[in-house]
């Protein structure tokens, strides 16, 4: 109760303190008991602390019958009536602040929720579209393709957040980014998740395009992913930069079942990877055989 009522204080708020069954102490240890109360809460006044005795014990009396004293809570009630005569407009006031707060923080909380859910719709949007492009594009991940996408997806996602950034400016923040993914070794992590993903001879150039695509997608998912919280943040990448941001989003999206998932997901979403998983031997999206384990690569 102390640390509550330190959090209390700390936040402004008008106290009292109520010590209860007064009754059951002597007249010296109370007071003694008060005293060290009010020495422990020095930021309340010595008035605010009192003694009461809200439901007293029963009295013996000489005939042998019990009587219940009245509740003794006067001076809480004189206590109550002079802050409220003295500080009544002030505590008014101060409780439609703290209501007025509590509401823009809900509403802030629900803009929050819908910003999300729009802006992960936007990311899932273009990380299938770059699936599809970079699929049919020439063997190897165009990263400048990739980042071509990813400008389009940085404007729409600025939008969401209210911080609109120009054609320009996403495109630049896509190449910068691109450059990061390339810098921390992920899209060398990516595609060695995703070729255990997809679980068939990558030898073939029409399992190596299936690839392609599925990364491209799974490097924009990782990409959007990562502008939502530069965004949130208000264009703010942090203390850790960059850097830390998408090595945070890599490391939240290599688990084998959001691996699994995820191929499965890319080849329902794009037609091109359709039509390529349709020509891999051995390959269909919805294997009856259940997947054995996946080995996780090194991480780069």
């Amino acid at each position: 109760e102390y640390a509550v009522v330190r959090s209390l204080l700390a936040m402004g708020k008008r106290l009292l303190l109520v010590f209860n069954k007064a009754d059951r102490y002597p007249t010296a240890d109370l007071q003694i008991i008060l005293n060290n109360l009010r020495q422990r809460l020095k930021d309340l006044a010595p008035a605010d602390v009192l003694a009461i005795a809200a439901s007293p014990q029963p009295v013996s009396l000489a005939d042998g019958q019990q009587l219940r004293p009245d509740p003794d809570i006067l001076s809480l009630l004189e206590r109550l009536a002079e802050v409220l005569r003295q500080e009544g407009d002030t505590l008014i006031a101060d409780t439609l602040l703290l209501q007025s707060e509590q509401l823009s923080q809900t509403a802030q909380n629900l803009i929050d929720q819908q910003r999300q859910r729009q802006a992960e719709a936007i990311v899932e949007r273009y990380q299938w579209i770059g699936a599809g492009v970079i699929a049919l594009s020439p063997p190897g991940i165009d990263l400048l393709a990739t980042a071509a996408i990813n400008a389009q997806m940085v404007v729409e996602l600025s939008r969401i957040y209210q911080s609109p950034v120009s054609l320009e400016e996403g495109k630049r923040l896509a190449v910068s980014l691109a450059k990061t993914l390339t810098g921390l070794g992920i899209v060398k992590g990516s595609l060695e998740l995703l070729a255990w993903g997809l679980q068939t001879n990558l030898a073939t150039v029409v399992a190596g395009r299936a690839l392609q695509g599925v990364s491209g997608a799974y490097l924009t998912h990782i990409a959007g992913k990562s502008f939502i919280e530069y965004f949130r943040r208000s264009q703010d990448w942090g203390d850790g930069g960059m850097v830390a941001v998408v090595q945070e989003q890599f490391q939240l999206k290599q688990r084998q079942t959001f691996i699994q998932a995820f191929v499965k997901q890319a080849i329902a979403e794009s037609q091109p990877l359709q039509r390529l998983a349709a020509e891999i031997p051995n390959w269909t999206s919805d294997r009856s055989n259940p997947d054995p384990p996946l080995k996780r690569p090194d991480r780069p």
